[in-house]
């Protein structure tokens, strides 16, 4: 049976675009929201990405108080339209660890969570990254680290992506309409599907997201994502606010 994908988007918050799209649109503004990701058709209860509230954004970092995020649900609200608890979660996949994709993490108790061992190896010593690390949002969590590709059930893959994060992994979803792929990356729809003539585009139609750790890696994970899905879902795109159902 296909599966579809939920997107319950939690809070969103106004941002430079520039965060997304490499060295350019800087002074646009861009909505940003912050997504779990619910798998619909599983065996178990999957959801990918933990996501993160508004109030639990904004208290994030004292400079971080005054950024208005937008509230829209719980994530408590957001599992009880598609029917669970944070109880009933049986896996998380996170796609990498900075704060806003994981802060819900360890509200699921009784969830195997899936990460890249690289990812993991490096979010315990970040160096420069430790503002968007915090250990204490999986400490203690059920961590199942993953080297590679991975098959969760059949038609539903891990798939390494790393270079916006060293591990990053996106979601290889098969759907009635192909496959359709969680990026893993902090992007928006135009990192993938850019304008025509933007300055920043890459031999193979593909704009860098703007927060990288490896620009090499990252360009070569794209062009992956690409050549292994037929629609590719950006973590951060505004119109994922209004979708209800991917399938």
């Amino acid at each position: 049976m296909p599966y579809e994908i939920v997107p319950l988007t939690l809070s969103y918050y106004e941002a430079e675009k520039g965060y997304m799209t490499y060295m350019t649109n800087y002074g646009q503004s861009i909505i940003r929201p912050f997504v779990v990701w619910f798998i619909r058709g599983a065996s178990r209860n999957i959801i990918v990405d933990s996501g993160i509230e508004a109030q639990d954004y904004v208290a994030y970092h004292p400079s971080f108080k005054d950024l208005k995020v937008n509230h829209l649900q719980t994530f408590d609200q957001a599992l009880a339209s598609v029917g669970i608890t944070p109880e009933q979660v049986d896996i998380v996949v996170q796609t990498h660890l900075h704060f806003d994709h994981c802060r819900n993490l360890k509200r699921c108790v009784n969830a195997e969570v899936l990460v890249q061992k690289a990812e993991y190896d490096f979010a315990m010593d970040p160096a420069p990254f430790a503002g968007i690390y915090r250990p204490a949002l999986w400490e203690g969590a059920d961590l199942r680290l993953i080297e590679g590709e991975y098959e969760i059930e059949p038609g539903l893959t891990l798939l390494p992506v790393p270079g916006h994060a060293a591990g990053g992994q996106a979601v290889l979803v098969e759907t009635k309409s192909g496959t359709v792929a969680i990026a893993g990356m902090c992007t928006c729809q135009d990192n993938f599907y850019p304008q025509a003539g933007h300055p920043m585009v890459g031999d193979d139609h593909t704009l860098l997201p703007g927060i990288l750790l490896n620009a090499r890696d990252a360009y070569e994970s794209m062009i992956r994502l690409r050549s292994r899905a037929d629609r590719i879902l950006a973590l951060h795109d505004p119109d994922i606010i209004k979708q209800k159902v991917i399938s």
